[in-house]
């Protein structure tokens, strides 16, 4: 039976505030588990690894948190695994490349990557190729690292390539890795049609991450701020075992983030009780 012990804060509303406020906030707030995304000021791709890698371990000791997944900043950054510029794809699976050794020197066991995107004014399936080609690339890495690709899918702005279950099936039948597995986000599932219980209907224990994410449909609100439905969220994850990062994320709240972690809490808090889903 799910338990509230499964669920994760992420620090990308925390960009313009250091690591240690919130890794304090969200102590505070009673969480255990964090998605650390990495990015300045929190963590530097720029500079030496080791010595941050030893800071950042050290800082989530003090605090009594636990490191589920490494996200590697991948919409700012100018990265991208599906490009078509060579240099770029090259840079991006080195980038990649570092974030997997980086989870591995952070000792968590997971990174979230996505699958890029190409130009729109080539086909589609030139794109498609690159990006795969990248995909398996960086899987004998993380085979190598011991690490865990968590591969998410993106909302049609954001690429033209994995956008829905039957893109991402594709991907998943092209490998067969222990090292890859799926991380479903609500935001763009809903976003296509679809529903939480479709992805495990198709892929069942492969799904090793959930990003929980309110919306109407898009966007990543805090809970109780959209019109998703996380009561059948919820539901469908009543058996999930993984971990569940609250994406919160809109600007909206980056003036008083720990508030909308807050909110995330007593909202889906109210459908468990002592700490078990009780619907």
């Amino acid at each position: 039976m799910l338990h509230m012990n499964q669920f994760a804060a992420m620090n990308i509303l925390y960009s313009h505030y250091s690591l240690d406020y919130f890794l304090r906030g969200m102590s505070d707030l009673g969480f255990q588990n964090i998605e650390f995304w990495g990015n300045i000021p929190h963590y530097d791709f720029f500079a030496d690894p080791l010595s941050q890698q030893k800071e950042i371990r050290n800082k989530f000791r003090e605090y009594g948190l636990k490191m589920i997944c490494f996200t590697p900043e991948q919409c700012v950054y100018p990265f991208n695994i599906a490009a078509k510029e060579e240099n770029i794809r090259k840079k991006s699976i080195e980038f990649f490349t570092r974030g997997l050794r980086d989870a591995a020197g952070f000792g968590t066991d997971k990174m979230l990557l996505t699958p890029g995107w190409g130009n729109y004014d080539e086909p589609a399936e030139e794109a498609w190729k690159r990006s795969l080609d990248s995909t398996e690339q960086l899987i004998r890495i993380a085979e190598q690292e011991g690490v865990t690709i968590a591969y998410e899918i993106l909302q049609t702005f954001e690429s033209n390539l994995v956008t829905d279950l039957p893109s991402l099936q594709r991907v998943m039948d092209t490998f067969d890795s222990p090292n890859l597995g799926i991380c479903v986000d609500t935001v763009p599932v809903v976003c296509a049609g679809e529903s939480l219980q479709d992805y495990f209907d198709a892929f069942g224990d492969r799904i090793i991450h959930i990003h929980l994410n309110d919306g109407t449909p898009s966007g990543h609100m805090a809970w109780g701020d959209g019109t998703q439905d996380l009561e059948a969220h919820l539901r469908t994850l009543r058996d999930y075992t993984g971990y569940i990062t609250f994406e919160t994320a809109d600007g909206a709240y980056a003036m008083n983030p720990n508030q909308a972690f807050a909110r995330d809490l007593e909202t889906v808090g109210a459908y468990f009780q002592n700490g078990r889903l009780s619907i």
